[in-house]
């Protein structure tokens, strides 16, 4: 993992307003579809900064067009996270602060990971929020092109819809000290 690979936090923040503002111009003119369609084409391109956008769109929905859809905007974000979106992973280290916190706690691997190089004083909150988010990734078997076919249905939060994400986040903890002492 490299740190050039991720999206600089003020870059993807600007580069998020823009795709918002677009989609949301877009749908005052009737034109919705056609916007968030070209949004979900570049999410399916990699952009991570497509996907934080997407995102925040089935975090908050928008009425009369997109239900707001929890599994969604948790599965946009983590891939988002896991394409090295640092604006995407600063809004992320909330849910991922309890395995962060049981890898900052262990002194041992952070001393072996920065002896190594696989993190610097300056990366490793977004090295190891990337880490987390391409684990849980892995674990929930998250892919793009079937995001994207997913029905625009209303999923709210409830604690039995988080509870999945709350389990790939709890077994990512120990692939994450492993690559980090690797």
């Amino acid at each position: 993992m490299e740190w050039n690979r991720f999206v600089d936090k003020d870059k993807a923040y600007n580069g998020f307003v823009k795709y918002r503002k677009k989609v949301i111009d877009a749908s005052e003119i009737g034109k919705f579809d056609e916007a968030f369609i070209d949004l979900g084409t570049k999410a399916l391109e990699g952009d991570a900064v497509a996907q934080d956008c997407l995102a925040y769109f089935y975090s908050k929905g928008l009425p009369g067009f997109l239900k707001q859809n929890y599994d969604l905007y948790m599965s946009w974000e983590i891939l988002a996270g896991a394409n090295g979106n640092c604006f995407a992973l600063d809004k992320f280290e909330f849910f991922l602060k309890f395995g962060m916190d049981v890898i900052f706690e262990k002194e041992l691997i952070l001393k072996q990971a920065l002896r190594r190089g696989n993190v610097t004083q300056k990366n490793a909150l977004y090295m190891i929020a990337n880490l987390f988010c391409e684990s849980m990734a892995d674990t929930l078997k998250l892919d793009a092109q079937n995001l994207i076919k997913a029905k625009n249905e209303e999923v709210k939060f409830s604690q039995e819809v988080n509870r999945k994400y709350v389990i790939a986040m709890e077994s990512s903890i120990p692939v994450v000290a492993e690559f980090l002492v690797s």
